[in-house]
């Protein structure tokens, strides 16, 4: 395999779940070497969390060094302060305060490594008047604005199944690295980069703001169905299934109506041009022309009938995505070892890059499974060292 794009970036992360550590995940993904420090006997919190203790550590865990140190003690602040020193970036996700009251305010980081990019992420930021407050995802999702458009109409706002405004700022935090290793290239400097979830979850409301600013508008839940294209949504198959369907434009939307034998629609007042199916009641008759369709067929049929032509597929779980032929072909899905569980099943490397395409070197450790290695090879500490370490608890 090639040189990766990020070999020989040194990266540092003292952080929590997602909001900090995916972050470095996907850096670790194209080469960056991370050492992660984790507090001794606990851990990343991941470690606990999910069904199956440590297993969604593997995952996100991956390629990284993982190392214990107190930072409670001077001991593990001393040791820290070093890791600076010799790191390209660092992330953390403490809530805003914590580091600089540890003693690593940016000010102290700059000075300790100027060419550090120091990657900071929170519930609302490092300034602000609620830069204070505890923020996890479902907040971010509240106060950014996801919530109030997800769900039924008239019902209570409903948050996706997964921590999307965690894994959107983590990858806001890791373009910003990018963007400021390239800076350095150029300058020299580091600096520092601060991404919270509110303002991800902001960046993400395509053109909600412009909207209500233009006319006062504001978009609120209108369920699967949308404003822009008909029929769109999630409809429930003869089988028991769930097809999914987006259709555009008027060329789209005539060739759907003839695909189902509706051809009678296509002439209809009420359908006949892109607007005039955007307004609510139209909008909602089309989606329940779908509906009834949908529910006389199985999902292969409907799949079937649609072809290459219709934008549409089957709502995946993950038995779908392990056994699909596409994920297949672009080696999405990886098995790797691991200690505690076996072989294992786990995301590939996004995105595809044809010179540089990453690699998963290996699942995430156990809790310390570095501590010697990175701290006599990067620290130079003897073996007598660390053990003195580990019995101070500072390790």
């Amino acid at each position: 395999m090639n040189k990766q794009a990020l070999e020989g970036i040194k990266v540092l992360e003292v952080g929590n779940i997602v909001a900090g550590p995916w972050a470095s995940t996907l850096l670790g993904d194209f080469g960056a070497d991370i050492i992660k420090v984790e507090p001794p006997k606990t851990g990343d919190l991941m470690r606990g969390m999910g069904r199956i203790k440590d297993l969604w550590f593997c995952v996100e865990g991956r390629n990284k060094k993982c190392v214990t140190l107190n930072l409670k003690t001077e001991k593990g602040k001393e040791i820290l302060t070093e890791l600076i020193k010799g790191a390209d970036v660092m992330f953390q996700n403490f809530r805003p305060g914590v580091f600089d009251r540890m003693g690593f305010t940016w000010e102290k980081i700059h000075e300790l490594n100027p060419r550090l990019i120091y990657v900071t992420s929170s519930g609302y930021g490092q300034t602000g008047p609620k830069a204070h407050k505890p923020g996890f995802d479902r907040m971010g999702l509240a106060e950014g604005g996801f919530l109030e458009v997800s769900g039924e109409a008239g019902r209570v706002p409903i948050k996706p199944g997964l921590s999307v405004a965690d894994f959107y700022t983590a990858m806001f935090a890791c373009i910003g690295a990018l963007i400021a290793l390239h800076h350095r290239e150029v300058t020299g400097e580091g600096q520092m980069i601060d991404a919270c979830l509110t303002d991800s979850m902001v960046r993400l409301q395509e053109s909600i703001i412009a909207e209500y600013s233009y006319d006062g508008t504001v978009r609120t839940r209108i369920g699967n169905a949308t404003t822009v294209t008909m029929p769109a949504g999630h409809f429930l198959t003869k089988d028991g299934k769930y097809f999914c369907i987006s259709v555009t434009g008027d060329k789209l939307f005539n060739t759907w109506a003839k695909k189902i034998g509706r051809e009678d629609i296509i002439e209809d007042p009420r359908y006949c041009t892109q607007v005039q199916r955007s307004i609510a009641e139209n909008r909602d008759a089309i989606n329940g022309i779908c509906e009834e369709w949908a529910a006389s067929h199985t999902i292969d049929e409907c799949l079937a009938i649609m072809g290459d032509d219709i934008p549409c597929a089957k709502v995946f779980n993950v038995v779908d995505i392990v056994n699909d032929e596409q994920y297949k072909h672009r080696n999405m899905i990886l098995e790797m070892p691991t200690e505690k569980f076996g072989t294992i099943k786990m995301q590939g490397i996004v995105p595809k890059l044809s010179g540089t395409p990453g690699e998963v070197k290996f699942a995430g450790k156990p809790l310390g499974w570095f501590n010697e290695e990175v701290y006599s090879e990067v620290l130079g500490l003897s073996k007598e060292e660390i053990a003195e370490l580990k019995e101070q608890g500072v390790i």
